[in-house]
């Protein structure tokens, strides 16, 4: 697993020192009311479309039936374009849901508005702290809880396992192997103009991050006053960034204005060697035609014994501050986010939420990778103003800036960096 157990651990000491923020604050407040096995009425939830097959659902239902059989469970299913509009209008009335699904990048902005439940006091009951750091990281805030990690994604390092071969090439193991790499393959396919030994989009910032984390760098840090500072333009997240625009500029014939959209039509064509991409990439290439063509590894460190860190995607569950029924949510959010369901989760090839259900990829070679990736998994910064940080486009415009040359890794970093201050402490 190369070195994913010291990243998890870096990754857990992160999650703590976020949960120290806000340390005045009652540590271990009490648990929710626990309902009764008589408690009657209805629990509405609210899931995104596609998150989960309906039969691990109905099998959550079923067994919460077992316990509550006088409560209804309404699940709704809605759609990512609409769901922060429809959250927006109905957090804040009387008639909130009872649970809801939550993009990760989103639980600190609503939890900063008061609009959720805290669920400090059901961490232990939850087993919150036998998940993946890299996703409770993005529940807690303020040294409180307020979402459950349900589910994660990560990026990995893609692969033309046939062209690998063919330039007598092993899967690379460093980043600096993936340079060595990326000029073999270029050498090997006669670097034609339309080829990318190494593809890299320009907006795709989710695959820059393990350059950037790789070299040890930070995209922005939290002062123990609560403050931030944007850390793009320090010496080692400019060492990641110098080196993700070399390897682009001399191997990526990708658009540096585009994001990872095309990257699976590219690959499927032959103009890729490698490229970072999401975990589920792999397995929708391996099929027809591309069959065993296709291979992955963790991006890799550094050093040959440690991968990169990678970002985490995915959702949170969480309780909204209106909901009639707290804990009949919690109680059904512990269902769901359990391990027996975690494994029938990772069965339908999302990343679970814990090592433990790391089991429901046995047989995926892909997943399994993917795994890997996850053990070292990141969350970008937890704060209620980093989703606008990612509508105003910041990292993709420094990347873009970058890739065309109207700016320098130092000029376009450093403006990244203030725009990520000012808006984090806006």
């Amino acid at each position: 697993m190369r070195g994913s157990r010291g990243l998890l651990g870096a990754a857990l000491a992160a999650v703590l020192a976020l949960a120290a923020c806000g340390a005045d604050q009652d540590p271990s407040p009490e648990p929710l009311p626990r309902p009764s096995a008589q408690a009657a009425g209805a629990l509405t939830v609210w899931l995104m479309d596609s998150s989960q097959p309906q039969s691990l659902v109905d099998e959550v239902n079923a067994r919460f039936a077992g316990d509550y059989p006088n409560v209804d469970v309404r699940v709704t299913y809605q759609q990512w374009g609409e769901i922060q509009q429809l959250l927006a209008a109905a957090l804040e009335t009387d008639t909130a849901p009872d649970v809801v699904e939550i993009g990760n990048n989103l639980t600190a902005r609503y939890a900063d508005q008061g609009l959720l439940t805290d669920l400090t006091g059901e961490v232990e009951r939850l087993r919150v702290d036998g998940m993946l750091p890299g996703l409770s990281a993005t529940g807690a805030w303020a040294g409180r809880r307020y979402g459950v990690p349900y589910y994660g994604g990560t990026q990995v390092l893609v692969y033309r396992a046939d062209q690998l071969a063919a330039a007598g090439l092993e899967p690379p193991r460093t980043l600096a192997e993936v340079d060595r790499a990326a000029a073999a393959l270029a050498e090997a396919n006669g670097a034609p103009p339309e080829y990318s030994a190494f593809w890299f989009p320009g907006h795709a910032w989710q695959a820059a991050m393990p350059f950037v984390w790789g070299h040890g760098g930070e995209v922005a840090v939290q002062a123990e006053d609560g403050s931030w500072a944007g850390t793009l333009d320090g010496a080692q997240s400019r060492a990641g960034l110098a080196q993700l625009a070399a390897l682009a500029k001399a191997h990526s014939a990708a658009p540096a204005d585009a994001d990872a959209a095309g990257n699976i039509e590219a690959f499927m064509d032959g103009r890729v060697g490698m490229m970072v991409d999401s975990w589920w990439v792999p397995g929708a290439l391996d099929r027809d035609a591309m069959r065993g063509k296709v291979g992955v590894v963790p991006v890799p460190g550094l050093a040959a014994e440690e991968s990169a860190p990678v970002p985490m995607g995915g959702s949170d569950l969480a309780v909204p501050a209106r909901s009639a029924n707290p804990g009949l949510a919690v109680e059904w959010i512990r269902l769901l986010t359990g391990e027996r369901s975690q494994v029938r989760l990772a069965r339908s090839g999302v990343i679970p939420n814990q090592e433990a259900a790391f089991v429901g990829h046995e047989g995926s070679a892909f997943l399994q990778v993917a795994d890997q990736a996850a053990l070292g998994g990141r969350a970008m910064p937890v704060s209620p103003r980093w989703p606008d940080v990612q509508a105003a486009g910041v990292l993709e415009t420094m990347l873009e800036d970058i890739l065309t040359g109207r700016a320098t890794v130092e000029e376009a970093s450093a403006r990244a960096s203030a725009a990520i201050t000012a808006t984090l402490n806006g």
